[in-house]
């Protein structure tokens, strides 16, 4: 067991024995047209929409009835903001992006550029099948621009996890915002701690998120379907969004906005998955090391207690250990003999005739 857990961590770049590179060999295959928002989904968020707008905000809100201010206006319209040369987005990527449209499931493959503007999000929504292993390979490049520095942030989001990050997004861009400040506060959580902060969001599986990178391919195998049923209720499926994020999160490490437009090349492959273990198996084998481990000291004392009871072959009685009460199958050598003293006992020669 102690060798099975330790063999991943003694490879070297000499000897590999698992390659980090494996979903590099699966990017490329027959690409079939996208047909939007059947089999894949396009959104985006730009600085110059706002979707929650004064949410975030404190503000009079309440009172526009005594002071006579448009109610619904203020609401809606907190921060106007126009888009420039650096937010090539088309209206309807921004302004539908959460669309509750059912996907069909991905079954086929497909290639997308997607140009994402300067401070803003990219992201392709789809419906990942569990009959299916999907390889994700991204390409970005900044658009006529040449700089060696250049990067971005990829991640991969479910649905529950994607409106969390829009949050934050939003909240940032807010001119009245006092989420966006909290977040930076907590911006050093640790990612196990994350999920009860409520400034916090995730990315799928606390492991997809590739922070400045221009080159990221990865692959995914769900374990079943992806859905939860909330306490109250019918059960809600998530989707999946691949995201390009050129905005200065609240993380640490990741990169800054780069200043320019991205062209972003995700290519998305699906290959048949011909035997699939059931989500018990993990359980069942986890279970019987657990008994191993607990059985086997009793085995072992038993197997230790009843070592010395073993009657060797020809001997019909188990033979018994020498005592001083029990006389020696040995005889004595004839030349000594022991004999009591007053006080202590001595040895003397015997009489060589």
């Amino acid at each position: 067991m102690i060798l099975i857990f330790t063999l991943p961590m003694l490879s070297t770049n000499s000897i590999p024995i698992t390659r980090n590179a494996a979903a590099a060999d699966a990017c490329s295959g027959n690409i079939e047209p996208i047909l939007w928002n059947q089999t894949v989904g396009r959104s985006a968020l730009v600085p110059h929409h706002n979707y929650y707008s004064g949410y975030f905000g404190f503000g009079d809100y309440y009172d526009d009835d005594r002071k006579g201010r448009d109610h619904e206006n203020d609401w809606i319209y907190e921060d106007i903001r126009l888009p420039t040369e650096l937010n090539p987005e088309e209206d309807w990527m921004y302004e539908d992006w959460d669309r509750d449209t059912r996907l069909q499931p991905l079954t086929a493959n497909y290639h997308s550029t997607m140009l994402v503007g300067n401070d803003s999000i990219g992201a392709l929504r789809v419906n990942l099948s569990e009959n299916y292993r999907t390889t994700v390979c991204i390409t970005v490049q900044p658009l006529n621009e040449t700089d060696d520095d250049y990067s971005v942030d990829v991640y991969l989001m479910t649905t529950s996890e994607y409106q969390r990050y829009t949050e934050l997004y939003y909240s940032s861009h807010s001119q009245n915002s006092f989420y966006d400040e909290i977040s930076e506060a907590l911006s050093d959580i640790s990612p196990e701690w994350r999920g009860i902060d409520f400034t916090g969001w995730r990315s799928y599986r606390d492991a997809h998120q590739y922070e400045s990178v221009n080159q990221i391919n990865f692959a995914l195998n769900l374990d079943g379907p992806e859905s939860y049923k909330p306490i109250f209720g019918d059960e809600r499926w998530q989707d999946f969004y691949i995201i390009i994020d050129t905005w200065d999160n609240n993380h640490d490490n990741d990169a800054v906005a780069p200043g320019v437009v991205t062209a972003a090349d995700v290519t998305i492959i699906t290959t048949e998955r011909t035997f699939v273990l059931p989500n018990f198996t993990v359980a069942i084998i986890f279970l019987m090391m657990m008994i191993g481990m607990i059985v086997f000291p009793f085995v072992l004392n038993a197997r230790y207690m009843k070592s010395g009871l073993e009657i060797p072959a020809g001997d019909t009685e188990p033979g018994l250990v020498p005592s001083l009460e029990v006389a020696p199958e040995i005889a004595m050598q004839p030349n000594y003999e022991m004999s009591s003293g007053k006080n202590f006992p001595e040895i003397k020669d015997l009489d060589p005739d």
